[in-house]
């Protein structure tokens, strides 16, 4: 292997067969060379390590790399002054296929009988391995480094924190040697400790690994809201707890910002329509368990719009803000205050033992108006209408009662204005329309009378339809056609709504499979479902991927739109139900996105794809509205979750535009189509379709 000058060289070959037997036996590469560097036995496994069979003794051959010649000159060097020293040192060598292999060589010389060199005798150990180890732990040392997230490695019984990257430290502002003086309670002081920390750890053991949120305690003593995913890990005998923990101050920030833009009103800071919503129907349920009363007060300031054309919108936002200060001198600590848009506001009185309550408030309020309104220069008198309804008696939902309460308003204003008036409808009429409308939807189901209309979807950056969503539409042989908000509740008060979704369900993908035949071959179907659905025992959902099957459907052609509702719902058969049809290769669509205000909390929980913003936010959508912020907002959340975004109720072509330049994903409205019978939409398709 290397060449030494040596005064009188022996350059016979004389191996000892016992030593030769070792030598091939050995699983160590092992060379024997003589003085002039050329090889005097090879051992089979070097000969292995490096691809050669005799070949190997050839004068041509070159096993070192060519770039390693300085090395080799200090190997040359070491010998000639100490050749019997065993040398060790590492460097590459040539695989047969031209591939480099690392390897740690330890050489010395044999003496002979006159004592000069006889022989070389050199071990090469293949570290090929070993690099491969080293590179893939510099790999994760500098990924764990360059992570977004914090990476803390922690004692599971002392809570001593052993180790973590560098953005756990800098983002607690500690240096590393300060951060491994720390214990998690130094940080987290919420954590449990004593025996409860013991308590903790054994259930992080038993789960695999826990995800909570926390507040984090940084150096100066400010604090920062964070998400750890911990893990119990085991190395060996020794157990860790291994946290990967993220920074959620921009979520906190977001979630507050959308809840707070969904639910409040920008000029006022009341409650709006969606909060109310909710909060109205939270209500009814709690009147309902507790056998209680509650009112709803719907006022409308009179000739308002005169004001805004004669003095201007902003003489009318301080018109509103004042109203909206007089409003909440009207109420109790507890009633709700909301304003619902424009120049309505509503009052929600709960736990009314007396109905004689809501009139008080009702005249509270009018004598509140009595006095003028200074809008800087102007001065004018402002007065309010006032419609009242009562649960249970004027209507058993949220829907209902507004629309009692809103009817009685507008017989205030119809009795000259400044004045309330209650609902006064007959319930029995309603109670008999509705008894007609289950018994009708029954006959519905046996005679057919079912059709489904479909309203394209359109991919905003290219403006191509690629899906359609799915509508029923009931064909009364009497009343026409009737659209489903008149009787899917009648159907989910029935339980109706579970073979009627079985038939929405089959119907639709069948008909997605003809048009991905026909016209797209990636054409996407989307099908509305009720929450009655996953909840009721006899649904028919656990059939419906064997029906795709069947019809040779792919999974992803089709998709199930669920409501917030279906989220929230505590009964765990709904969320697993719905999680099974994802599992198995369903994409789930969140519709009615914003009209709540939990939905945020569920989105990271369940397994969503695309959103749908609720066609509120988009109907007033502008270049410089509070909607187009909301909808930014939804947009950058949905897509920071990898999900896509469908916005609805699109009716203009700025609209579309606007929605387009947010990164919105894609659009439905009446700018491109109502829903129409699939006759009818298969005329939308395009040649290049």
């Amino acid at each position: 292997m290397f060449e030494l000058d040596q005064p009188a060289v022996d350059t016979r070959t004389d191996i000892n067969a016992a030593v030769k037997q070792v030598f091939d036996a050995t699983p160590v590469a092992m060379i024997l060379s003589r003085p002039d560097g050329s090889f005097e036995y090879v051992n089979p496994a070097m000969k292995r390590m490096l691809g050669y069979g005799s070949e190997i003794y050839d004068d041509d051959v070159v096993i070192s790399h060519p770039d390693d010649l300085s090395v080799n000159r200090q190997i040359r060097d070491r010998l000639r002054r100490s050749p019997f020293l065993p040398v060790t040192v590492e460097k590459r060598y040539l695989h047969k296929n031209g591939r480099v292999i690392p390897g740690l060589l330890t050489m010395v010389a044999e003496p002979d009988t006159r004592g000069g060199v006889k022989r070389f005798i050199a071990q090469i150990v293949d570290l090929t391995e070993r690099r491969q180890a080293e590179e893939s732990l510099w790999f994760l040392t500098t990924l764990l480094n360059h992570s977004n997230d914090a990476v803390v490695v922690i004692n599971p019984e002392s809570g001593q924190i052993l180790d973590c990257n560098e953005p756990a430290h800098k983002s607690l502002r500690y240096s590393k040697n300060e951060m491994l003086q720390l214990s998690v309670f130094d940080i987290n002081q919420a954590l449990p400790t004593g025996n409860a920390w013991t308590t903790f750890a054994s259930s992080v053991k038993q789960q695999g690994n826990i995800i909570r949120e926390g507040v984090h305690q940084r150096k100066d003593g400010t604090t920062f809201p964070v998400e750890g995913n911990i893990s119990y890990i085991m190395q060996g005998n020794n157990a860790y707890l291994f946290a990967v923990v993220r920074d959620i101050t921009h979520r906190i920030e977001s979630e507050a910002l959308i809840r707070k833009q969904a639910n409040f009103d920008a000029l006022t800071d009341l409650p709006n329509r969606r909060f109310l919503k909710d909060r109205l129907e939270l209500e009814i349920q709690n009147a309902h368990t507790r056998r209680t009363n509650l009112a709803v007060l719907y006022m409308d300031l009179d000739r308002f719009k005169e004001v805004n054309d004669t003095l201007g919108h902003s003489k009318g936002d301080m018109l509103l803000l004042e109203a909206t200060r007089r409003l909440k001198q009207c109420i109790r600590p507890h009633d709700t205050l909301a304003r619902l848009g424009g120049d309505e506001f509503t009052i929600l009185l709960s736990d009314l033992e007396d109905y004689r309550i809501a009139e008080q408030t009702a005249i509270r309020v009018l004598n509140a108006f009595k006095d003028p309104f200074h809008l800087n220069e102007d001065c004018l008198y402002v007065t309010m209408s006032i419609g009242i309804a009562f649960y249970p008696e004027d209507g058993a939902t949220g829907e209902t009662l507004f629309k009692a309460a809103d009817q009685a308003m507008y017989a205030a204003k119809a009795q000259g204005r400044n004045n309330y008036q209650h609902f006064t409808q007959s319930m029995q009429r309603e109670a008999l329309l509705h008894a007609r409308l289950i018994r009708d939807l029954r006959r519905a189901i046996s005679e057919q009378q079912f059709r489904l209309y479909y309203q394209p979807i359109i991919e905003l950056s290219t403006g191509k339809l690629v899906k359609a969503e799915a509508l029923i539409r009931w064909q009364h042989p009497t009343r026409g056609m009737i659209s489903p908000d008149q009787f899917i509740p009648a159907a989910e008060e029935t339980g109706l709504i579970s073979e009627i979704g079985d038939w929405v369900f089959r119907h639709a993908a069948k008909q997605a499979a003809e048009w991905r035949k026909t016209f797209s071959p990636n054409f996407h179907v989307s099908i509305n479902s009720s929450p009655v659905q996953y909840l009721d025992k006899t649904s028919r959902m656990s059939h419906w991927l064997d029906y795709l099957n069947t019809l040779h459907l792919p999974l992803e052609a089709v998709s199930i739109e669920v409501t917030e509702g279906v989220l929230m719902d505590k009964i765990s058969a709904a969320p697993e139900k719905l999680r099974a049809l994802h599992d198995a290769g369903i994409s789930i669509s969140l519709d009615d996105f914003g009209t709540g205000y939990s939905s945020l909390a569920y989105l990271k929980k369940y397994a969503i794809d695309f959103i749908k913003i609720d066609r509120s936010f988009v109907q007033n959508l502008t270049t410089d509205s509070d909607d187009l912020a909301l909808c930014e907002a939804i947009i950058v959340m949905a897509h920071k979750l990898r999900m896509k975004v469908i916005a609805e109720g699109i009716e203009t072509a700025e609209q579309q535009l606007i929605l387009r330049d947010a990164g919105c994903d894609y659009g439905q409205g009446y700018l491109y189509s109502k829903p129409v019978a699939a006759e009818e939409f298969e005329k939308l398709f395009t040649p290049d379709h």
